[in-house]
């Protein structure tokens, strides 16, 4: 009995040394007490229906490879018009293109599936080192770029665009050479940014310490400005600069040793984990929502879905096609949920409708504060 003591205290000093090296070379220090304390709250009581709004954040990068352009144009109207939400409204995408690799034929490529109704196009930037002077007029320039193709100009001629920042380095909060800007934040905002959906991002610094949560970051002279701010709550004020919309992030028990028997959730559409149901699970579990409405779930994941042809095939082949089938199944019975394929943009506008009090069909928000993109169906 003695030695098999020993032997189990033994083991278990390994496991621990083990995971604590595992939480600190991968970072999962920078949001694990913010996990921790996100667990531990109290769930907010919710009526049935709840409403889950699922939105891809793409963070679309085809590179020069035009072959992976052509299978979004021709592999991905098929695939959304298999699978329709609660009104019938196929799958909806949000391609965040990069700004600094204007690419002509893209952009046509990609304004014929928004004109479709397939989805909307919005800013992703890779950018650095950068002054305040700098990265606005390179903000600006990529502005003026997409609005050529009706991207991030509304139709009541306002220039709005949602935002994913290059390199996870958002308001200076990677290396520097990947930014350089402490006030991007304010500067995003001066230009017309209305929200960042740059996050998860586990395995990076720039990962906010506040986990699967709505919030309005506000700007100052120091990096990682967003590194917490105040959750967005119904009826409540929107303080600060810029509403960082979150995916989930979830810690669950694995079978795999090599992974020390955890694994981390995050939203992210990579070949390297395959989609399965137990994961589209998570996503709804997380429970991301405003406060004080907790029947308006938002489940945003993200990816690389043009990056290499095992990225287009995740996001594009069976295990995606299996994910929305799962979620049409599981959470549109009608009676315990009810599903919303939207796009950032309408996600954005529905958050701005629960912290407003409104009620009723969703689907009357999609537009509410943001209108639609000129790039959008002529039925807009």
């Amino acid at each position: 009995m003695r030695y098999l003591r020993q032997s189990l205290l033994l083991l278990i000093a390994l496991y621990l040394a083990a995971a604590t090296y595992r939480i600190f070379e991968r970072k999962y220090d920078v949001w694990l007490p913010g996990y921790i304390r996100w667990s531990t709250e109290t769930p907010e009581p919710r009526r049935s229906p709840v409403h889950v709004f699922f939105l891809y954040a793409d963070h679309f990068e085809p590179s020069t490879d035009a072959r992976r352009m052509e299978r979004w144009t021709t592999g991905y109207p098929p695939l959304a018009d298999r699978h329709r939400d609660s009104t019938g409204r196929p799958a909806q995408h949000t391609w965040f293109f990069p700004g600094e690799q204007p690419n002509d034929e893209y952009m046509a490529s990609l304004r014929e599936l928004a004109s479709r109704g397939y989805g909307e196009v919005e800013l992703h930037y890779h950018h650095g080192p950068d002054t305040e002077a700098s990265v606005r007029e390179k903000y600006r320039e990529a502005i003026q770029y997409f609005q050529r193709w009706g991207f991030l100009k509304t139709t009541d001629g306002q220039t709005r665009f949602a935002f994913v920042h290059g390199n996870w380095a958002l308001d200076n909060s990677g290396e520097p050479r990947y930014c350089g800007v402490n006030r991007e934040l304010r500067i995003l905002r001066e230009l017309g940014c209305f929200a960042d959906f740059t996050f998860p991002a586990i395995w990076q610094v720039a990962q906010p310490s506040v986990v699967n949560t709505i919030y309005m970051a506000t700007d100052d002279s120091s990096p990682k400005s967003y590194a917490s701010g105040q959750p967005v709550r119904s009826g409540g004020p929107l303080y600060g600069d810029l509403l960082m919309f979150q995916g989930p992030l979830m810690i669950t028990p694995s079978l795999s040793i090599r992974r020390l028997f955890i694994d981390v959730e995050d939203g992210n559409i990579h070949p390297t984990v395959p989609l399965t149901t137990a994961r589209v699970d998570l996503w709804v579990r997380a429970g991301i929502h405003v406060k004080g409405r907790p029947d308006w779930v938002f489940v945003k994941v993200h990816g690389h879905g043009a990056s290499s042809e095992s990225d287009v095939e995740e996001s594009l082949g069976p295990h995606f096609d299996q994910a929305l089938s799962h979620l049409e199944s599981r959470y549109n019975d009608g009676v315990q949920y009810v599903l919303h394929y939207v796009t950032a943009r309408e996600a954005y506008n529905l958050v701005r409708a629960a912290v407003a009090g409104e009620k009723g069909d969703p689907a009357r928000y999609y537009d509410w504060i943001v209108k639609p993109y000129t790039a959008g169906p002529s039925r807009r």
